[in-house]
């Protein structure tokens, strides 16, 4: 199935299940219910917003959709914001920032730009509603003509409301304009069977000539972006204009836009959790089977395999909850059939990546697939990402390790389109972006921090792009001069930090980047310096330290040959990053005799 054909089924279910608005209304949030008497007259204003943590937070209720709007006035029907329902809006400062009294209260007023405003949609209801004999749409065109924006302050409405959306009801509280059967007449589109033949459904119906806007795709605009659209002449053909290029037809448009908006609302943490951040990718995932339960089973696996929980955030019914999912996801990973029938191995899930670009969104990745293939896919990731001593407690997460291609850990210098063609590697079992590794050894280069993440996604790349058998912890016979090199590096700078003690820098910081990509100019100097710092130590009360160094400098010397390369691959600066970090953070056992310098194990 396509995309927009796979989102619009996904919205069929969520109908069905009352999870999703009727066609024609959109989830928004509201701030502010009035009530109407029978002639007009403001009875009440019930405030909806809810505190939530330092911030009031606005209800989401189901209203007309929403009206596409830039920088043009385009009211909506029977609910908006207050600069367009009641022409008022909060004073603001010249930076456009609310400006609140000496109680720290907003402020009421009218800009030039608010009248126009609120003008338009009294203008757009009279148009739409008058000869209405619905009492309640009569009431409400009474309300407009009589309303005056000074009432704001007059009537007493609470300030927190200014700039909310708002909505009305008739002679009692929950009684919604919107909802009455006269409203929703006009607001439901009639059923038209011209047009000609919708891209996603088949049937013969009037195309949409805008698509609905997305929210929730981070950086994209905050107003929303579309997946679908032609906004310019240059993409036209034949005469067609907007949406008659590629005809889809409202209900069609409608549908994959709401289910996307759905998924999108339900990303952070927990049960019901359908979106995630990966990079500079949001991604959407659904699953489709025959209940809602196993639905969300399923999707509960799938944002576990990418984003598993700390376990110490949670409460004890939430450990065994999640032992058992661990259960059914081990046994997905071998191909099992889970316990729980609620995990079949054959469930088909969605997975749909997202990413800004400019005024609309590009997809990064479509990926339909099965719980089972992801789930054996991202297994496999885990285990390229092996490595000892382990730097994580548990598996870490795709978006985690891209921080590690990022200048000061910030997510937006990740590389872009990074994010993608990752998460395309570990659903599918594909080879993973050299750009991943390229990425990494340029950080190491940049800030010479060289830790257990970085080192395993050097072991990752090269064992499952080379179909190499790449060791997991510290592998004295590996024969590969880089990895030799790479620990030798390791144990040089052990010598150094013991002979000169209280070091604020080392050869690490000086010498790593050259080292890793041009060993054959670089060594010599080293080991020349380390010869010097070994005599040193043997005058010192640390003989039996020297002898343990001398001996490790000879087992990996001696499988190297004398004449070394004098410039080393990408592929070969991550075999020598992977033994860097295994010599150096090698826990030696505890009966192994003679003292050396083992740093502690990291963790990330």
């Amino acid at each position: 199935m396509t995309i927009l054909s796979s989102l619009a089924a996904l919205y069929e279910r969520m109908a069905e299940a009352g999870e999703a608005p009727a066609p024609g209304y959109s989830d928004e949030k509201i701030g502010a219910e009035l009530v109407l008497s029978a002639d007009g007259k403001l009875i009440a204003c019930h405030s909806l917003l809810t505190p939530e943590g330092k911030r009031m937070v606005p209800e989401t209720l189901s209203v007309p959709a929403a009206i596409k709007r830039s920088s043009g006035i385009a009211p909506n029907f029977l609910w908006d914001k207050t600069a367009y329902v009641l022409g008022v809006t909060a004073l603001k400062d010249a930076r456009k920032k609310p400006l609140p009294d000496d109680a720290g209260q907003l402020q009421p007023c009218q800009e030039h730009r608010t009248a126009d405003e609120h003008a338009a949609f009294v203008a757009r209801h009279h148009e739409r509603l008058d000869g209405t004999d619905d009492p309640g749409l009569r009431a409400f065109l009474a309300f407009l003509d009589a309303w005056s924006w000074e009432d704001f302050a007059a009537k007493a409405l609470p300030p927190e409301i200014l700039d909310q959306n708002v909505v009305f009801s008739f002679e009692e509280r929950g009684r919604y304009l919107h909802r009455r059967p006269a409203a929703r007449s006009l607001i439901v589109p009639t059923a038209d069977a011209e047009g000609p033949l919708c891209l996603v459904t088949g049937e013969q119906a009037p195309p949409a000539r805008l698509h609905p806007s997305i929210k929730g795709v981070m950086g994209a605009q905050s107003s929303g972006a579309s997946l679908v659209s032609f906004n310019a002449s240059a993409f036209e053909s034949f005469g067609h204009k907007q949406g008659d290029n590629a005809p889809v037809s409202e209900h069609a448009a409608f549908a994959y836009g709401t289910a996307l908006n759905a998924l999108l609302a339900r990303s952070g943490k927990g049960p019901g959790r359908r979106a995630l951040r990966i990079g500079d990718t949001t991604t959407v995932f659904w699953a489709e089977t025959a209940t809602r339960e196993a639905d969300e089973a399923a999707e509960m696996v799938f944002g576990d395999l990418f984003d598993a929980p700390n376990p110490d955030e949670m409460g004890e019914d939430e450990k065994t909850a999640h032992l058992k999912l661990q259960f059914a996801m081990e046994a997905l990973a071998k191909g099992r059939v889970p316990d729980d029938p609620r995990f079949a191995p054959s469930t088909r899930v969605y997975v749909l990546g997202l990413a800004p670009n400019a005024a609309r969104l590009s997809v990064r990745f479509w990926l339909p697939g099965t719980l089972g293939d992801f789930a054996r896919h991202v297994q496999r990731f885990r285990d390229d990402l092996a490595i000892e001593p382990a730097p994580w407690k548990r598996p870490p997460a795709v978006w985690a390790l891209l921080y590690e291609t990022a200048l000061q850990h910030k997510a937006e210098n990740i590389p872009p389109l990074l994010g993608g063609d990752l998460m395309r590697a570990v659903l599918l079992g594909t080879p993973y972006p050299r750009l991943l590794l390229a990425a990494v050894i340029g950080r190491i280069r940049a800030d010479g921090v060289i830790n257990g993440a970085r080192a395993a996604i050097c072991k990752a790349v090269i064992a499952r792009n080379l179909k190499e058998e790449f060791p997991v912890s510290l592998d004295p016979e590996n024969p590969s001069a880089p990895y030799r090199l790479g620990r030798l590096f390791a144990v040089l700078e052990s010598i150094q930090q013991a002979a000169l003690p209280g070091l604020n820098a080392t050869i690490r910081d000086r010498y790593f980047a050259a080292a890793s990509a041009t060993p054959a100019r670089v060594f010599p100097l080293l080991t020349k310096t380390a010869t010097h710092h070994l005599s040193n130590l043997r005058k010192s009360d640390k003989g039996g330290l020297a002898h343990w160094f001398d001996e490790e400098m000879g087992q990996i010397w001696s499988g190297l040959d004398p004449n070394l390369p004098g410039s080393l691959t990408l592929e070969d600066q991550g075999r020598f990053v992977a033994g860097y970090y295994h010599q150096k953070y090698h826990k030696k056992p505890k009966d192994a005799g003679a003292e050396h310098p083992v740093a502690e194990g990291e963790t990330t």
